[in-house]
């Protein structure tokens, strides 16, 4: 082997062992959101944690996680100081600055109204909410009724996290909010005060995927083949198990 060779063959193996080092952020919202993010007692643990847990095992990452609120975090990612967005879809960012490269789907998310009795609605297209207001958590996107907020033909009501919109529905300041199923499903198992909800109509059903931010475009490579080796091995599906409800 030459000077040139025994060279090439240094900066090929620091290449390798730097990438198979490299440490990748992944956000999470400060509030939580069950049970894709659990806080209890300071720590974190639910859907989003298992998958990257699994996911440091099949490919060459390492993840932290990095707790912002729902709004800043999107922020972040655009500022490029967040590298992977977990659970989420294309229609849910399409007015983002940064929209970033997308994983293959590895999961499905449906969304629905929340209510009490009292308040029934059929929802079966936006009209039927015209007039009302509706509680939704700060930067979460619903592009069916995009349109009618935009004209105040539905109000949004802003909050921070489903947690506290469940408040403000079970005192009545709003009377209907959008919330993913499997997060009002463990509220209302973990919270007596939620079980006489009313689950409506779904009002969002689409693929989740792993959005990543195009400066690191090229682990996307390694993440579709983790990803792929997952689900093959039915790992994604027993960590959603792990966490169903019934």
């Amino acid at each position: 082997m030459n000077t040139k060779q025994f060279f090439g063959l240094i900066i090929n193996t620091l290449f390798c062992t730097l990438s198979s080092a490299e440490t990748l952020t992944v956000m999470l919202f400060q509030d939580a959101n069950p049970p894709y993010t659990i806080v209890k007692d300071g720590q974190y643990s639910g859907i989003f944690i298992d998958i990257f847990d699994k996911l440091s095992q099949v490919t060459p990452y390492t993840f932290i996680f990095k707790k912002y609120p729902a709004a800043r975090a999107l922020k972040e990612f655009d500022l490029g100081r967040v590298d992977i967005e977990p659970g989420i879809n294309e229609i849910w960012r399409q007015n983002v600055k940064v929209s970033g490269e997308y994983s293959i789907v590895y999961e499905t998310s449906k969304e629905v109204i929340v209510f009490k009795k009292n308040n029934f609605i059929n929802l079966e297209s936006p009209q039927d909410l015209y007039g009302k207001t509706i509680g939704i958590v700060r930067g979460y996107s619903y592009p069916l009724f995009d349109d009618a907020f935009k004209k105040n033909l539905i109000v949004k009501s802003h909050n921070r996290s489903e947690k506290l919109l469940l408040k403000q529905l079970q005192v009545e300041r709003i009377k209907y909010i959008f919330i993913g199923y499997r997060t009002i499903k463990y509220f209302m198992q973990q919270n007596p005060q939620y079980q006489d909800l009313v689950i409506g109509n779904v009002v969002s059903h689409v693929n989740v995927k792993l959005r990543i931010h195009p400066s690191k475009a090229y682990i996307l490579k390694d993440i579709n083949k983790g990803l792929q080796e997952l689900i093959d091995q039915g790992e994604i599906e027993a960590i959603y198990k792990k966490y169903q409800l019934p």
